[in-house]
C-alpha cells in the first residue's frame, strides 16, 4: 500500500478495476479509483480561473438595470398595500363602532373627512375640525366618537368623549380614479361620490358621518341633529391610488362589505 501511494505520488498512473493484474484484489483496483478521483477533483479546483474585470463590469451593469426596471414594479406593489389598508381601515371603524354601540349601549358616530381635490375637510354639524394627524398634519381622514358626554347623543364632537382615529395612509385620496365614477352595485347612497362618500341623509342631503344606535343599526342625521329612521343610512366611502379603486360599503342593517375595482373585467369585484 505504502508503495501504491508512493508512486501515486510521483506521477505513476494507477490501474482502474478492469486493469488489475491477475492476482490483485478489488480493493487495491478501490483505492487506485478514489486516489484518481481526488486527483480530478484537486485539478479542477486548481485550474479554475478567477473573474475578469470585463465580466465583473457586465455583472454590475446587468444589475443597474434589473434595479432600474424592478424600482416602479415595487414602488406600484407597495402603493397597492397602503391602498388596501386604507379601505380596511374604513371598514375596521364602521365595525368598531358598531361593535363599541351594542357593547356600550351609547350612540358611536363614525366622521369621514371624505372631500375632492382642494375642497375643505368635513366637521361635526357644529363645524368641529376632527383633529389633526400626527403623520400629516392634515385631518384624520376617519373619527369614531362616542357621542354621550353631555348624557345624550348631540351629533357633536364635545370634551371627553372617546375618540378613535385612524391615520392617512401616504399617497392614498378619496374617490375614484379607475372605475370612471361606476358606484359599487350593493351602494345603497345615491349621493354625488366624486368626494368619496355617497351618505345622505333621508332627504337626500350629502353627509360625511353615520351615527350606530345602541342596538348596532346605522343612521344618518342632519345639522340639527335630527336622526333619520332605522333603515335609510347605506352608503360607500370610496379611496384611491390612482391605479386601483376600493370601496367600503355600509349596508343599511349595518353589515360592511369590500370591494375593488377590477380594470381588465371593467367592474368592481364581490
Amino acid at each position: 500500500m505504502s508503495e501504491l501511494l508512493k508512486n501515486w505520488h510521483h506521477g505513476e498512473k494507477p490501474m482502474c478495476d478492469n486493469e488489475l493484474k491477475l492476482g490483485e484484489s478489488p480493493a487495491r483496483g478501490l483505492l487506485y479509483e478514489t486516489l484518481a478521483m481526488r486527483n480530478r477533483i484537486r485539478t479542477r479546483r486548481n485550474g479554475k480561473a478567477g473573474f475578469t474585470l470585463v465580466e465583473v463590469m457586465i455583472v454590475v451593469v446587468l444589475i443597474g438595470i434589473l434595479s432600474a426596471l424592478g424600482s416602479p414594479i415595487v414602488s406600484g406593489f407597495f402603493l397597492n398595500i397602503r391602498a388596501k389598508a386604507a379601505a380596511r381601515s374604513v371598514a375596521d371603524a364602521f365595525r368598531l363602532a358598531r361593535t363599541e354601540a351594542i357593547r356600550s349601549g351609547a350612540p358611536h358616530i363614525v366622521f369621514f373627512s371624505a372631500a375632492a381635490a382642494g375642497d375643505p375637510p368635513a366637521t361635526d354639524p357644529a363645524g368641529t375640525a376632527l383633529g389633526a394627524d400626527p403623520t400629516t398634519g392634515g385631518p384624520f381622514p376617519i373619527f369614531t366618537l362616542r357621542d354621550d358626554a353631555a348624557g345624550a347623543s348631540n351629533c357633536r364632537i364635545d370634551a371627553g368623549e372617546i375618540r378613535s382615529p385612524v391615520a392617512a395612509q401616504k399617497d392614498i385620496a378619496w374617490g375614484s380614479a379607475v372605475s370612471g365614477g361606476v358606484a359599487v352595485t350593493d351602494d345603497a347612497g345615491s349621493a354625488d361620490h366624486s368626494s368619496g362618500s355617497s351618505f345622505q341623509t333621508a332627504a337626500g342631503a350629502p353627509i360625511t358621518w353615520v351615527m350606530f344606535l345602541g342596538n348596532g343599526l346605522p343612521v344618518g342625521f342632519d345639522a340639527a341633529c335630527n336622526v333619520d329612521p332605522v333603515g335609510t343610512a347605506g352608503g360607500a366611502i370610496y379611496v384611491t391610488n390612482g391605479q386601483r379603486d376600493y370601496a367600503i360599503v355600509l349596508s343599511a342593517l349595518g353589515a360592511v362589505r369590500v370591494h375593488a375595482f377590477d380594470k381588465g373585467a371593467n367592474q368592481w369585484t364581490d
